[in-house]
């Protein structure tokens, strides 16, 4: 390793190939060095050219999710259990994107992205923090429950009282907390909706009428 060199300078922030080689520019092969530090578990591939330093300190899979893929943000059910809506414990990674929808399987987990248009991606994304302070995109519960929605195929909520069966016997929600949602969020999320935009505002309505 380079002089003066050590991987606990990147903390658990995924890093690129071209950062490795800029600490590594001692070396008269840099990439050759990163593929004995890859063989030697000293660097966690991700993927092509994306890689994880093992610390003490365990790292994020929302944050890998994030540098995956850019732009993206956490959402679906990950984000619902995130903010303690349904109960089940999800192990698996699901973002939205507006690239291609694609998959990525490494030693840190599974995970998987979803392309939605660009005019609805953006409505309703905040900012998570890691235990160490670094930060990570991830949808508001309101913005991944219509994700999730919307991605589910041949799930229909033809009216508010369907919108209010599928959280309490489907997703088995916490109904406590959703009297914290934001019915005027999710109105503008309807609107931006390019499919389901009837189901969304029957969800609308359900929270704005039964909830809050």
């Amino acid at each position: 390793m380079a002089a003066g060199f050590s991987t606990a300078i990147f903390g658990n922030v995924p890093i690129s190939t071209s950062i490795l080689k800029s600490v590594l520019q001692e070396y008269r092969a840099p990439q050759a060095r990163i593929k004995q530090m890859e063989k030697h578990g000293e660097i966690i591939p991700l993927r092509r050219n994306l890689y994880l330093c093992p610390q003490e300190t365990p790292y994020s899979k929302k944050l890998i999710a994030n540098h995956l893929v850019t732009p993206s943000y956490v959402s679906y059910e990950c984000a619902l259990w995130d903010a303690g809506i349904i109960p089940e414990r999800v192990y698996s990674i699901r973002s939205a994107c507006i690239g291609r929808s694609r998959t990525f399987e490494n030693k840190t987990g599974f995970y998987q992205y979803t392309q939605l248009p660009l005019s609805y991606y953006s409505i309703g994304v905040t900012i998570g923090h890691t235990p160490e302070g670094y930060g990570y995109y991830i949808a508001r519960p309101e913005k991944a429950l219509c994700d999730l929605i919307l991605s589910t195929t041949g799930l229909r909520l033809q009216s508010p009282k369907a919108a209010g069966e599928y959280l309490e016997i489907y997703l088995r929600a916490n109904m406590e907390l959703l009297q914290q949602w934001d019915a005027d969020l999710l109105h503008h999320i309807a609107a931006a909706a390019h499919k389901k935009k009837n189901d969304l505002l029957h969800l609308e309505q359900f929270i704005r009428h039964e909830c809050l």
